[in-house]
């Protein structure tokens, strides 16, 4: 019998990947927005891939951030800022990431099917 796999959809490209090849960006207690590489930190919390484009898709739209954390006022500069810094230490999406935007679109159908198939 296959482990589940926790899947989770990026924010910047509405794909659906395995939890861990995604960074959690999460709103704290106390409002603040920052990216929580454990994925452990207290709070609401939404995820992307770590590569540049789908950084710079959220944050060329701060609402699909503000919407995705619940958050009730425009996201703070100095966090809006934080995460641009953040972006930049990510590479660009190669042609091998983006033949794999269409590929991952229903993961748990091609586990499955890949059960079966190993089961025969």
């Amino acid at each position: 019998m296959a482990k589940h796999i926790p899947q989770r959809t990026c924010i910047g490209c509405r794909t659906v990947q395995a939890k861990r090849e995604l960074l959690r960006i999460v709103r704290t207690p106390t409002g603040q927005v920052v990216a929580d590489p454990s994925g452990k930190k207290n709070g609401r919390g939404t995820y992307i891939h770590k590569t540049r484009e789908c950084f710079e898709t959220v944050l060329s739209a701060p609402g699909k951030l503000q919407h995705a954390l619940n958050l009730q006022a425009p996201l703070a500069r100095q966090d809006l800022e934080a995460l641009a810094e953040l972006a930049k230490t990510f590479p660009a999406q190669t042609a091998a990431g983006s033949a794999m935007k269409g590929q991952n679109s229903e993961p748990r159908r091609a586990l499955d099917q890949a059960a079966h198939q190993t089961s025969e």
